[in-house]
This record gives structure tokens, C-alpha cells and sequence, in this order.
């Protein structure tokens, strides 16, 4: 039987390319899966209709600002409908491997308004309960993603991930959600270990505010430390 969280949780894990955001929402996940929590991992843009469009467009040809925002704003209508919001409706945890800061930070360094892209996002669609921001400086980030053996493309362009690592360093101040600043150059078990503590809290936040903890026994509570 899987362990729910009354009212589910959503983790959002964002930052600049190269900042390892893919390992640690799996990583999450993993720990959540291990200890029979009922979890998802999800990523943005989906493989839905129009996260296609928009992984599409990398290679394609950019679009322009308003047809990005539009399609990235339908992409994560998709994806509410079809997998963020079910989740949290059955009480499970939601990992996401970007969410609506990317969005704010990518098109925002193209020139949209960030206070517009976060007002649209968190009016229509579900805020995290913890969105973890991993940072470091932008070359080794560059430095990641061509050890990995990619290349770094024209959206991971330094200049651009310059102007995207300080917008994102800005929206802490600027959103609703409750986030935590990861240093994500320290060594990897240094961040799993400080992103897993930040996870637990929150999810222990989560099941006091929103919980009987009479109800819950001490299984649930005893997961995350509580």
C-alpha cells in the first residue's frame, strides 16, 4: 500500500542548464519509490502535444516570444490536466524536473515580463510547495553538459544562461512558492544530501498543516523524520 500525503505535494526542481536538476528530481523520486511513498516524476516540456511542438522548435528553428509563451503555457495545461493534477487529487507527491521559473527565467531573459509570467502561472496552475533553485556559475555549467557529451545549444548559449541564472536568482523574492537555493557546485552527494533534507522538511510541513497526525501513525511521519 502506498503512503499518501493528504492534499499531495509538489517539488519543483529548477535552475540553468548543467545545474543537475534531472539527477536530483530522480533521485527524490527513487527515495520516495524506495519507501513505498506514492510518487510521479514528471519533466517540462512534456512529450505531450505541445511539449513536442516545443522540444521541436529547438532544433527547427526558434519561435518567437508570444508563440513560446503560448505553447509552454498549453503545454503545462496538459500536463496539470493529465498528470500534475491527478497526482496531487490522489494524495501522491509530484516531482517535476522543471516547472513555470523556467518559464519566467528562459522567456523572461527574451525579453518577457517576469512579474506577467508568474502571475499567469500561479493564478492558473498548481504552486509548489517547494521549488528547489540549484545555482552555480554559468561555465560549469557549460562544463557539465560537455562532459555529459553534449554540446550546448543555442538556448544553453553563455551569455543567455548569464542573463537566465540571475533572473532566476531574482524570483525567490518575486514568487508565492516557498524555494530554497541549492549550491549546486558543491560535490554531488553534498547537494543530494541537502536537497533530500530540504524535500523532507517540506513534506513534513506539508503533513502537520494539512493532516490529523493522529491519523497519519508513525510510519508516515517516521519517513521524513518527524
Amino acid at each position: 500500500m502506498k503512503r499518501p500525503i493528504p492534499g499531495g505535494l509538489l517539488i519543483a526542481v529548477e535552475g540553468i542548464d548543467g545545474a543537475g536538476k534531472t539527477t536530483v528530481a530522480a533521485t527524490l523520486a527513487q527515495w520516495c519509490g524506495e519507501r513505498g511513498l506514492l510518487c510521479a516524476l514528471s519533466k517540462e516540456p512534456t512529450s505531450l502535444e505541445w511539449g513536442t511542438k516545443l522540444r521541436e522548435s529547438a532544433s527547427a528553428g526558434r519561435l518567437t516570444l508570444a508563440q513560446e509563451l503560448d505553447m509552454f503555457h498549453k503545454d503545462r495545461a496538459q500536463h496539470t490536466e493529465q498528470s500534475i493534477g491527478p497526482a496531487l487529487e490522489e494524495d501522491g507527491i509530484m516531482i517535476l524536473d522543471r516547472y513555470y521559473w523556467s518559464t519566467a527565467a528562459y522567456q523572461g531573459a527574451r525579453g518577457a515580463v517576469v512579474k506577467d509570467v508568474l502571475e499567469h502561472n500561479e493564478t492558473n496552475f498548481p504552486i509548489p510547495d517547494l521549488i528547489l533553485l540549484l545555482d552555480l556559475p554559468v561555465e560549469v555549467g557549460q562544463k557539465r553538459i560537455r562532459v555529459r557529451g553534449d554540446q550546448p545549444n543555442s538556448f544553453e548559449d553563455a551569455t543567455y544562461q548569464q542573463k537566465i541564472r540571475d533572473l532566476f536568482l531574482k524570483l525567490p523574492s518575486q514568487s508565492q512558492a516557498r524555494s530554497v537555493i541549492v549550491d549546486a557546485s558543491q560535490p554531488w552527494r553534498d547537494v543530494s544530501r541537502e536537497c533530500l533534507s530540504l524535500f523532507k522538511d517540506a513534506a513534513l510541513q506539508k503533513l502537520w498543516k494539512t493532516a490529523n497526525p493522529g491519523s497519519l501513525g508513525t510510519g508516515t511521519l517516521g519517513i521524513f523524520g518527524g
